[in-house]
């Protein structure tokens, strides 16, 4: 009898050792599958979307951001613009508050206009150098807005003489 127990217990742990072999299995299946973007924002997070759109080099991965932006329930779009720092205060505005509203991120409204024209402002003045006349600037603009945030990312290359142009990036967000 007592050999038959030990048996059946064996058994049991065979059982359970198999079961948890087969989901480690299935986990690194899962992980191979999913690629490097696949990933998941916090709600805090929307700074970062901003920025990781921004970034974006091409339309395709742009869209694949998007895709998991959107996933969280955020509402986002990219937009480009470029000029001399002569123009680019108004162009910023007018490309942010244009994309904005098209693409229903913000609604028309003095609440919603206010914290985008912000984080536009803040995310304008950490990306533009304002100590020189004649800068010449090229840059993706991206909006990203969640529930409580919205945030703008602005990344592109600057510069007074164009064989000298570099990259730079600018961060505004702000409480809705």
């Amino acid at each position: 009898m007592e050999e038959r127990e030990k048996e059946k217990e064996q058994e049991k742990e065979n059982d359970i050792a198999a079961s948890r072999g087969r989901a480690e299995e299935e986990k690194t299946e899962e992980k191979k599958d999913r690629s490097p973007l696949d990933f998941d924002f916090d709600s805090d997070d929307v700074a970062r979307a901003a920025v990781l759109v921004a970034l974006t080099k091409n339309a395709e991965m742009e869209a694949v951001f998007k895709q998991h932006i959107e996933r969280c329930g955020w509402h986002v779009v990219a937009t480009e613009v470029g000029g001399l720092l002569n123009d680019l205060p108004t162009k910023l505005v007018r490309a942010i508050v244009g994309a904005a509203l098209n693409a229903g991120v913000i609604e028309k409204s003095s609440r919603e206009m206010h914290s985008l024209v912000h984080a536009a402002i803040e995310a304008g003045d950490s990306f533009i150098h304002r100590g020189i006349l004649e800068i010449s600037m090229g840059a993706k603009i991206s909006i990203v807005r969640s529930e409580q945030w919205i945030a703008v990312a602005i990344f592109g290359d600057c510069a007074v003489h164009a064989a000298a142009h570099h990259d730079r990036c600018g961060l505004g967000m702000m409480h809705i």
